[in-house]
C-alpha cells in the first residue's frame, strides 16, 4: 500500500512540475539579435560587370503575371529634358538620368524579393509594362544560385557539406558486460525527440543469466529552467 501511495505522489508530482514548467513559470524575454557593424560606401573607379552565370539552368516553377494597375498611371506624363526623363503628376515629380536607361535597357525593374529557406521570389517590372513574379524551390545546403535576366536563374553545387537529415528516430545497437551478474548482454534502444519530450525503448539481453534482461519503455520531460 505504501509502496502505491508512494508512486501515485511521484506521478503527481511530475505532472505538476510539468503543468508549473509549461504554463505557468515566467520566460525571460529572449535578447534580440542585433549586428553591430557599420555599412562601408566603396566608390570603385571599373564599370559594373554583370556576372557569369552559373553551369545549370534553373527555371522559376511558377511565373504569375499581374493586371496592370491603370488608375494609378493614367494621370501621369513623361517629359523629356536633356539629360533626364520627368515623369510628372506624382506629388513630387521623379527625374530619371537617361543613363539609368542606357545601361542594361532589358533589365527588369526589381520591386519585391522574398527569400526563405526553401523558396525564392522575385516581383520583376519589365520594360514592357508587365508586373510578374518569379517563383522558384531552392536548396541552400546544396547548390550556389545566381541571377540575371538574360540567362534566369542558376546554381552550381556548393563546396560546403550538406546538412545530414535526420531520421524519424535514433537507434542504437550495443553489447556489454554487466558486473552484478557477471554476464555478458546485447543491448538495443529507441529514441523518438521532440522540442522537450523523449520517448524511448530500453533493451537488454543477458547472454548468461536471463535474470539479468530487462525491457523498458518510457518518456522523459525537459523543464525549461534547466536549459540555457
Amino acid at each position: 500500500m505504501k509502496k502505491k501511495i508512494t508512486i501515485i505522489i511521484l506521478i503527481l508530482l511530475i505532472i505538476g512540475l510539468i503543468i508549473w514548467d509549461t504554463f505557468f513559470r515566467i520566460i525571460p524575454t529572449p535578447v534580440p539579435i542585433t549586428y553591430n557593424y557599420v555599412t562601408d560606401t566603396i566608390r570603385d573607379s571599373i564599370p559594373y560587370k554583370v556576372p557569369e552565370p552559373y553551369p545549370v539552368p534553373t527555371p522559376p516553377v511558377i511565373i504569375t503575371y499581374y493586371e496592370t494597375d491603370s488608375s494609378t498611371i493614367k494621370d501621369l506624363q513623361i517629359l523629356l529634358s536633356k539629360k533626364e526623363v520627368i515623369i510628372a503628376g506624382l506629388q513630387d515629380s521623379v527625374k530619371i538620368h537617361q543613363n539609368y536607361l542606357k545601361q542594361y535597357p532589358t533589365n527588369p525593374k526589381l520591386l519585391s524579393m522574398d527569400l526563405k529557406r526553401d523558396s525564392l521570389r522575385f516581383g520583376l517590372l519589365s520594360i514592357s509594362g508587365q508586373v510578374e513574379e518569379r517563383n522558384w524551390p531552392i536548396d541552400l545546403n546544396q547548390f550556389n544560385y545566381r541571377w540575371n535576366i538574360e540567362s534566369d536563374l542558376s546554381r552550381h553545387s556548393t563546396t560546403l557539406p550538406p546538412i545530414e537529415r535526420k531520421p524519424f528516430a535514433e537507434y542504437f545497437v550495443g553489447g556489454g558486460y554487466d558486473i552484478l551478474y557477471s554476464s555478458p548482454y546485447l543491448s538495443g534502444r529507441i529514441e523518438k525527440n521532440w522540442t522537450r519530450i523523449r520517448l524511448y525503448g530500453d533493451t537488454h539481453i543477458g547472454l548468461l543469466k536471463k535474470e539479468s534482461s530487462e525491457i523498458k519503455i518510457g518518456a522523459e520531460y525537459k523543464f525549461k529552467w534547466l536549459q540555457k
